[in-house]
């Protein structure tokens, strides 16, 4: 095992001895073409090659250089290892917002996924990427523990003035909040009136989801509840996960009646003070 780590860092640690590799796998080259195409010195590419000719990972013949078939396997396996790390390195810090005991898919299958992050100087940029999200399909599905304003009247749009289909979980603090929101509260009560709409009350929603057709959302909070960004996926294996955790809470919920959501009392309430900060994908 101490020599294969041997030779994995010997590629490892250098990026003109991957690139050669690269080269020689891609079609046979000159010492002279290897030495222009990776800007070395000639000391510096004659050693190289006499490094991996050694390993038999190249032959050569004269001038000419060419990949063994041990060599263009361990540039194929290298390769792709260069890849999933990048992609691991990708997803690292995300991944640390989202509740391990939760994710019964491979985190792998999160490798291709947009990452959308929650950026300093523009912070309407991840509202505008929700919106967007939402529009994108004819059906809409999902469970909150968040919600804005803006994200209702989008609903409300589409639905009361178009033809989406809306079936949301969400917690009693998202009713709550949007009960103490006048323009909030009316657009829901209209939409409860609407065949097309159904919205329904859990307690214990552990993380904010969306399902637009076949389209995954799933949001990202750090410890603190603080937003961090999300992710919006269409792989299979997520969107059966995605599934599966709505259809469970939506078992456990009580339907919002519209008699519930009144403006009677409703008062205008800032959206960035409302009980929970808003969601990437809710």
């Amino acid at each position: 095992m101490d020599d294969a780590l041997e030779d994995a860092a010997f590629l490892a640690n250098s990026e003109n001895r991957v690139a050669v590799l690269e080269l020689l796998v891609e079609a046979p080259r000159s010492h002279d073409e290897i030495r222009d195409r990776i800007g070395a010195s000639r000391v510096t590419t004659a050693r190289i090659l006499r490094e991996l000719e050694a390993r038999n990972w190249i032959a050569r013949s004269g001038q000419e250089c060419t990949a063994t078939p041990t060599g263009e396997w361990v540039c194929d396996k290298f390769t792709r290892l260069g890849d999933e790390m990048e992609a691991e390195r990708r997803l690292r810090e995300p991944l640390q917002w989202l509740p391990s005991d939760l994710l019964t898919f491979d985190v792998r299958r999160l490798r291709d996924a947009e990452l959308i992050v929650l950026e300093e100087s523009d912070a309407t940029a991840i509202i505008r990427r929700i919106l967007e999200f939402r529009r994108s399909g004819d059906q809409i599905r999902g469970v909150t523990r968040v919600v804005a304003p803006v994200f209702i009247e989008n609903d409300w749009k589409s639905t009361v003035h178009g033809n989406t289909h809306l079936d949301m979980v969400i917690t009693p603090d998202v009713l709550d909040t949007i009960r103490t929101h006048s323009t909030s509260a009316k657009q829901l009560h209209e939409m409860l009136d609407e065949t097309n709409v159904h919205v329904s009350v859990f307690e214990d929603i552990p993380i904010s989801v969306g399902i637009v057709d076949s389209a995954v959302g799933i949001d990202l909070t750090d410890e603190q509840g603080v937003v961090k960004g999300g992710f919006v996926t269409e792989d299979q294996a997520v969107y059966e996960w995605a599934v599966d955790l709505f259809e469970t809470c939506r078992d456990e919920a009580r339907p919002v009646d519209p008699d519930e959501v009144t403006t009677d009392h409703s008062i205008g309430v800032n959206p960035a003070r409302s009980r929970e900060r808003d969601g990437p994908v809710s």
